[in-house]
């Protein structure tokens, strides 16, 4: 069975109409947030490749590479955890050292130090692999997962919205009328059946 990167709402927030249309809206930024880090961790390796010094076919042949990290990770990374397969694993975790490897050979350029190495080290790791490749997988199963509980409580609120503002017309239709026809309005409430 596939490991889930769901996080479990219970039976009470799916009720809540409001909680789940926040959740949700909190769920879409991170998927845009992830989107841009996995864009620009695309951009780190294909820079970072650049930067190896070794010769090229053509010139879009880093662009082509620089996807490969990502893609590999994200491919044989989640195969790896529902058939705990080792061998996807190895694979992942190679695509994961080349992505670490051009994005550091990019960020740290020129520069020397130790403090500089690591801080690279950690931007590629927990930002740019968890911020891109984990959150981008992990905030899309999650919005997948909930949708049809947003959507329902959109439906919910919708209902209730229009319910409120029908009943508004209606007061507003009932006022109206007892002003045009003050004396018949009355006559019509003192008959009995």
């Amino acid at each position: 069975m596939a490991r889930r990167l769901v996080v479990p709402l219970g039976a009470s927030w799916r009720q809540k109409p409001a909680a789940m249309l926040l959740v949700f809206l909190v769920l879409v930024a991170l998927l845009a947030v992830s989107v841009y880090l996995f864009v620009t961790d695309y951009f780190t390796s294909v820079y970072g490749y650049n930067l190896l010094g070794t010769q090229r076919v053509s010139v879009a042949e880093a662009w082509f590479v620089g996807a490969l990290p990502q893609l590999v990770q994200v491919a044989f990374g989640f195969m790896a955890l529902e058939r705990r397969n080792w061998v996807f694993g190895a694979l992942a975790g190679a695509a994961l050292v080349l992505d670490v490897g051009t994005d550091m050979a990019f960020r740290v350029g020129d520069a020397q130090g130790l403090a500089v190495y690591l801080i690279a080290l950690f931007q590629s790791i927990v930002l740019f692999t968890l911020g891109s490749e984990f959150l981008l997988v992990a905030s899309l199963e999650n919005i997948i997962e909930y949708l049809p509980d947003v959507l329902e409580a959109m439906a919910i609120s919708s209902n209730r919205l229009v319910d409120s503002f029908t009943n508004v017309a209606e007061t507003f239709r009932e006022d109206n009328e007892e002003e045009i026809h003050p004396v018949s309005r009355r006559k019509g409430r003192r008959q009995g059946p």
